[in-house]
């Protein structure tokens, strides 16, 4: 008999705007389930969902503890996060690329770390090897 695997879960979450001092809408996404090693690139990510987030709830939304959660006060946006189950590969202030962890739990603000831009480069850069 096969054990079926549990799925691992990795999110993407963007403050996508502020809508009043006590209501965001934030924006999820899902790693698609066939990649273990990403960046930021829009192809690694499944269908974006938005959520309307409250100050009272938005540390569980954001599946993290709320002695981890960045301060409601601070989020702004265009913030980006990464919430699940990965690891940082290279320095943790300028990583590589993030790496499928199962079992591990990580919450990391990523918009300004550069990797997002790197996404994109690397995106352009297949693209171009493509034509």
């Amino acid at each position: 008999m096969r054990r079926k695997l549990r799925k691992v879960q990795v999110r993407r979450i963007t403050v996508d705007e502020k809508l009043s001092d006590d209501l965001f809408r934030f924006v999820f996404c899902s790693l698609r389930e066939d990649i273990k090693q990403f960046t930021d690139r829009d192809d690694e990510w499944q269908e974006e969902r938005e959520k309307l987030v409250h100050p009272q709830d938005y540390s569980r939304i954001l599946d993290v503890k709320k002695s981890e959660a960045p301060a409601w006060e601070t989020l702004k946006e265009g913030q980006v996060y990464l919430s699940g189950e990965f690891k940082v590969i290279g320095d943790q202030t300028k990583p590589e690329y993030f790496k499928v962890s199962p079992g591990r739990k990580q919450f990391l603000r990523i918009d300004n770390l550069g990797i997002i831009g790197e996404g994109v480069k690397a995106l352009y850069s297949d693209v171009l090897r493509r034509t």
